[in-house]
């Protein structure tokens, strides 16, 4: 059988609105900078960021000029920073709209998950491991509890003996043990790259699946 993958409907991609979430998160990350209260530099933005010089002081025009910000001087060639009671008012909606359009985010990806086990079920499948603990981890194991599968371990040398959301992490080389039917990649690592590794473990390329 082949390694399964996570069917994507298909979508329009909005560019303009990508453009205009990033911009909105850039502002509450300097809102958020500038709300701490401690000397904060435009390099230091630049690097929370990872964004120009040029940008950030662009930002920091746009922010002052919305009456978000105030710009002072403390010194020669030194600035400083305040947010303002709009700045604040403004940073507490834009949390609140990043805490929803995470939500979202996160629900879409939970259905999607929930799907593809379905499809598993469909199949056959019993039990599964995850390789990684990582984020896709953590939303595979809440819908694994609207699914009849069984999740035998959650596999990562990372963090081998750690705990995960109430599962012991075990090391890969575990896998020679334990007794599964599917091992799903949540991971960003290529399916080919992780067939590579696990052949060594006695894992067939078979046995593994993939959301991508």
């Amino acid at each position: 059988m082949k390694s399964r993958r996570l069917n994507k409907e298909t979508h329009t991609i909005d560019s303009g609105q990508g453009n205009k979430d990033a911009d909105s998160f850039r502002i509450l990350q300097i809102l958020e900078e500038v709300a701490e209260g401690r000397p904060v530099t435009q390099r230091d933005l630049s690097k929370k960021l990872g964004i120009g010089l040029g940008m950030v002081n662009s930002y920091l025009k746009r922010l002052a000029q919305q009456g978000y910000i105030q710009i002072g001087h403390a010194g020669k060639r030194r600035l400083y920073y305040l947010l303002t009671p709009v700045g604040i008012a403004e940073k507490s909606l834009l949390t609140y709209r990043y805490i929803i359009k995470s939500y979202q985010v996160f629900s879409d990806a939970r259905e999607r998950i929930g799907n593809f086990f379905a499809e598993l079920e469909r199949e056959g499948v019993k039990s599964i491991v995850l390789y990684k603990a990582t984020v896709i981890a953590e939303i595979s194991l809440l819908a694994l509890q609207n699914s009849s599968l069984d999740l035998v371990a959650i596999v990562d040398d990372t963090g081998a003996g750690k705990r995960f959301l109430g599962y012991r992490i075990q090391p890969v080389e575990a896998l020679q043990v334990l007794s599964f039917d599917k091992l799903l990649i949540t991971s960003e690592d290529p399916i080919e790259k992780v067939s590579g590794h696990l052949e060594q473990y006695g894992v067939k390329r078979e046995r593994l699946c993939s959301l991508k």
